[in-house]
């Protein structure tokens, strides 16, 4: 069987013949791989600079999620968050870890959408309490791949505004879906237009996050829910004023593997991959052959693209 595995950290998977599949136990399918992701957590993963990875031998295979085919039934799923090897032909899946596709959704888009998705989905509905609808939510980092699916979920999950975040004034108007739009700044200001903020999805971390918790206005007898989902900006701490967090009534909490347990994650699959299923990509997304991953993996075609690899 065909794979592609990472045989020296830091280097692309390289295209490789591995042992073929044993046969599926009872509680598992043997499906045909059909799409795989390459999001940001992939490639860390791959470079041994993401957590999940620290412990991993070589060679190895950095995948997260994707779809597969059931040859048999000619049902196609979505693998969750997995420890199998999905760069590969074939995969042996346990089936708890399987969303069933309707049959009008695109595996490829399933694939590309699944890990951006998640972390706003799982924010909102997992971390954010009393959820999001009727409510103002701000994303931080609104022109990332993660913040431009946040906007879709956010709206899908009832919030009345959303407002985008960033400093690029022309990519932020790009964005779709958005109420407001606030570009980042030094010295950072908060439009009075924007008015009282209940939830900050915060992709990029760093003190513009404690800009944004300072001038944010938030409804008289509320909290402003601040949930750090990303760190794009690299800042490993935030330096908080203890004044800040003493004057105005804000609750600060994490998403993540961890924060939001596996059986949380299970339990929000099906919802997750109903919505990305109809959902419209709102990035560039390339695919390219498992066979390619070597040469398309830091290649100046797929650039900020989103990659899908197809076995």
């Amino acid at each position: 069987m065909k794979a592609a595995r990472v045989t020296s950290w830091g280097s692309p998977p390289e295209y490789i013949t591995v042992p073929d599949l044993p046969a599926p136990s009872p509680s598992q399918l043997q499906l045909k791989v059909l799409a795989v992701g390459i999001p940001r957590v992939v490639r860390g993963r791959a470079a041994r600079k993401h957590p999940s990875a620290f412990g991993a031998s070589l060679p190895f295979d950095p995948s997260i999620d994707g779809v597969g085919l059931d040859e048999a039934t000619n049902d196609r799923y979505f693998i969750t968050a997995s420890s199998e090897p999905l760069l590969a032909e074939r995969v042996n899946v346990d089936r708890s870890q399987l969303v069933k596709l309707d049959a009008a959704a695109d595996a490829v888009t399933v694939a590309a959408l699944a890990n951006p998705t998640a972390s706003s989905w799982l924010a909102l509905r997992r971390r954010a309490i009393g959820g999001c609808q009727g409510r103002t939510v701000a994303i931080l980092g609104a022109t990332s791949a993660s913040g431009r699916a946040a906007v879709s979920v956010a709206r899908a999950l009832g919030a009345s505004r959303v407002v985008g975040l960033a400093r690029s004034e022309e990519s932020l108007a790009a964005v779709e879906g958005l109420d407001e739009h606030v570009v980042l700044a030094d010295p950072f200001v908060l439009p009075s237009s924007v008015g009282p903020i209940d939830i900050v999805l915060d992709y990029v971390g760093g003190p513009v996050a404690i800009d944004l918790l300072q001038a944010a206005v938030i409804r008289p007898g509320e909290n402003l829910q601040y949930i750090q989902v990303g760190g794009l900006a690299g800042y490993e701490n935030h330096t908080l004023p203890a004044r800040l967090i003493n004057r105005k009534p804000i609750l600060i909490m994490g998403s993540g593997l961890g924060s939001v347990s596996t059986e949380e994650i299970e339990r929000e699959g099906p919802g997750l991959v109903a919505m990305i299923s109809q959902m419209k990509a709102p990035f560039e997304v390339v695919t390219a052959p498992l066979a390619d991953a070597q040469s398309v993996w830091e290649s100046k075609e797929v650039g900020d693209k989103r990659l899908v690899l197809v076995p």
